[in-house]
């Protein structure tokens, strides 16, 4: 029960999510929304409707869908750390998506692995280090495919590991919405909810990313509630920020991060991912993501990954 809902806490943020903005991503407005209600303070923020926009939004998960359809480049560092914050296990790989009509395949040019990062039988040590494999480097050539059947993607019950990751899919592509399967704190990830708005400081921001104005749209917990300090257990996503095109509303990034503290879940994630346009096509440019898990029994996980996509090749 206990691996169950570690696996479902890592699925939740392990595929995308997140933005790194840097400094020339300077905010031009800040706009303060109220508890439920979206204040119109400026002409031309589309306040009507934006909570809904960020429910049904499907560009971002098209986006990660597409790192499994068109052809590019990745690099990807996986970094383990103990306690002491001292680098124990590497591993880097470099490879290229390269589609063969229908098919398509991840063809790795270079594998360096540094440290104990496997078991004697060849698995891997660490929960994170076996969600990131499976996740982002396919072993065996596929039929591609980025099409949408459904914007709301539905838990699998295929294997115990299909439904973990399909409810980290539905976390990640359906924010704000609960996943009553996740144990614990399921009913806390539906942070758009009448009961856990009030746990959270929305706001509406426009800045640029990337050179293109976004609208972004924020929320983070509240120091307090009322005149009462605010419960850390109410809550685990503690922020989370999604920037949204202003021309397209496409989901050009994403940053949150997660944090739980007990006895049977404790652990601190932060993912960034941000996105680009090519060709029309929206498509992931760089994913980050630091973990640190303490779990019962086991050794805690210190664990950083960094993928980056380049040389694109969008055809219609």
């Amino acid at each position: 029960m206990l691996r169950a809902s570690l696996i479902a806490v890592w699925c939740m943020c392990a595929v995308v999510a997140g933005a790194q903005v840097g400094a020339e991503d300077t905010v031009v407005t800040v706009l303060q929304l109220g508890d439920v209600v979206i204040r119109p303070n400026a002409s031309g923020v589309p306040y009507e409707g934006f909570i809904r926009q960020v429910m049904e939004d499907t560009t971002f998960y098209h986006a990660f869908l597409n790192t499994k359809y068109h052809a590019h480049a990745v690099v990807g560092d996986m970094r383990v750390r103990n306690k002491d914050e001292r680098e124990t296990a590497s591993l880097h790989r470099r490879g290229r998506l390269v589609r063969n009509g229908p098919m398509a395949e991840l063809v790795l040019d270079s594998v360096r692995e540094q440290g104990k990062l496997r078991e004697k039988n060849g698995t891997f040590r660490y929960l994170t280090a076996e969600m990131y494999d499976d996740v982002f480097w396919p072993k065996k050539a596929y039929r591609a495919s980025n099409f949408i059947a459904s914007r709301r993607q539905e838990i699998m019950r295929t294997s115990k590991f299909d439904k973990y990751k399909s409810e980290l899919k539905k976390f990640m592509f359906n924010p704000g919405q609960e996943i009553a399967s996740v144990p614990f704190i399921g009913d806390k990830l539906d942070i758009y909810d009448s009961t856990m708005v009030k746990h959270y400081h929305y706001t509406i921001a426009s800045e640029l990313m990337g050179g293109r104005p976004c609208w972004v749209f924020s929320a983070v917990v509240r120091d307090s509630i009322g005149r009462k300090a605010a419960d850390e257990d109410d809550t685990v996503i503690k922020r989370m920020f999604t920037w949204f095109d202003q021309e397209t509303m496409m989901v050009m990034a994403r940053a949150y991060r997660i944090q739980r503290a007990s006895l049977l879940l404790d652990f601190d994630i932060s993912i960034e991912v941000r996105n680009a346009l090519v060709q029309g096509d929206l498509v992931p440019l760089s994913v980050r993501y630091d973990g640190d898990w303490d779990i019962p029994f086991k050794k805690r996980e210190l664990v950083r990954f960094d993928l980056l996509f380049s040389d694109w090749v969008v055809e219609e």
